[in-house]
């Protein structure tokens, strides 16, 4: 059986569908995008006499998922040519586009009901040759297709994308026992020769490897914080290149995947990883998770809030000041640029080896951070 992708379907238009649809497009790939029908209307839509059944309203959350990635910094999309490539529907009235399509990525809720929900839909109406692929950061990939259709597990495994879609080159492909060698060849080739990224193939366990390794760590990174008196702004001094980790840093990507996203995977994980010996202390520490829940309850959710671990306040003339929070103040603060030896020779070093060696033969107290 040959494969191909000439259309594509996304469903779920928040900050990752949006963000997959926009790379699609990038590639070429003429995209639909759904998202489901809002339940009640906006006091907009009421004052302007709008109903549940005007079109404007039913593809209102769709709509805005993509107003979203067209205005999103960096852009999500290479020009405007490659927004026209992306059409917009619901589920409701636009789910016949499933039948057509070549590849449906689904990148809704991480809810595994609600997953296993759409996917029966899907296996009614998905052609032959369709490869349906779920975005989850965690949920078992096995799990979403339970009791459906022969055809539908042979051709379903999972795409885990990072945000933004665009600019990460990391795409974990996480089949299933029962998809077939030939799917799983056949999306790493597209993935690394059609959307540019690197494939990594991953067994499907709890949280795949990137989240992983990721929620593992920063959550030793923020137990120990709390524990050391160490600041948000010392930390990613280290925990980005220097650790050959990414530049943002552990609290700016932090921001950058969402307070409340993390809290709810940690949450979905801990249970999941009893045997893990390492990680599972610090995801169920009582002190971290206290305080992601309390900014969790602040509404301090990191980019999409415009206020996470870190906040950007403008003074009358819009000068920006760059602030970080102050655990025990629980207030954000102005950024003190502290200099460490150990930095100084890690960024003088060279390669990431260099710069690790350094960061190891260091004695402040960032050094000890890496050390630990």
């Amino acid at each position: 059986m040959k494969y191909q992708v000439n259309k594509a379907v996304v469903v779920g238009a928040g900050t990752m569908g949006a963000g997959i649809a926009a790379h699609l497009a990038n590639a070429g790939i003429p995209t639909t995008l759904l998202d489901i029908v809002p339940f009640k209307l906006t006091e907009k839509e009421e004052k302007k006499g709008l109903t549940l059944e005007d079109k404007v309203v039913r593809n209102r959350i769709v709509e805005t998922g993509l107003l979203a990635a067209k205005k999103s910094r960096p852009a999500s999309f290479f020009s405007s040519d490659q927004l026209t490539l992306v059409k917009t529907g619901n589920l409701e009235d636009d789910f016949d586009v499933i039948a057509e399509a070549d590849i449906i990525i689904e990148a809704i809720i991480e809810n595994l009901e609600i997953k296993q929900s759409l996917m029966k839909r899907i296996d009614a109406v998905r052609k032959e040759t369709c490869i349906v692929a779920t975005n989850t950061s965690g949920i078992p990939v096995k799990a979403i297709a339970e009791g459906l259709s022969d055809g539908f597990k042979q051709h379903f495994l999972g795409m885990h994308f990072f945000n933004p879609p665009r600019y990460l080159k990391l795409l974990e492909v996480i089949p299933t026992d029962d998809t077939l060698p030939a799917v799983v060849d056949f999306v790493k080739h597209f993935g690394s020769y059609r959307l540019g990224k690197g494939i990594v193939l991953c067994k499907d366990t709890p949280n795949f490897i990137g989240n992983r390794l990721a929620f593992g760590t920063g959550a030793f990174a923020l137990d120990y914080i709390l524990k050391n008196d160490l600041s948000i702004e010392e930390v990613d001094m280290v925990a980005g290149q220097i650790m050959g980790r990414p530049k943002t840093g552990l609290f700016r990507l932090i921001d950058l995947v969402g307070i409340d996203v993390w809290q709810h995977v940690g949450a979905n994980l801990a249970p999941l990883i009893q045997y893990d010996k390492y990680a599972l202390p610090y995801l169920e520490a009582e002190a971290p998770n206290a305080l992601i829940g309390e900014m969790v309850k602040r509404n301090w959710l990191g980019n999409k809030t415009r206020g996470g671990f870190y906040n950007v306040k403008k003074d009358a003339d819009g000068k920006k000041t760059f602030l970080h929070l102050d655990f025990a103040t629980m207030e954000y603060v102005e950024a003190q640029k502290p200099k460490f030896d150990s930095v100084g020779a890690a960024k003088k070093a060279k390669g990431l080896k260099g710069s690790l060696e350094a960061m190891l033969a260091g004695d402040d107290k960032v050094a000890k951070l890496v050390q630990a």
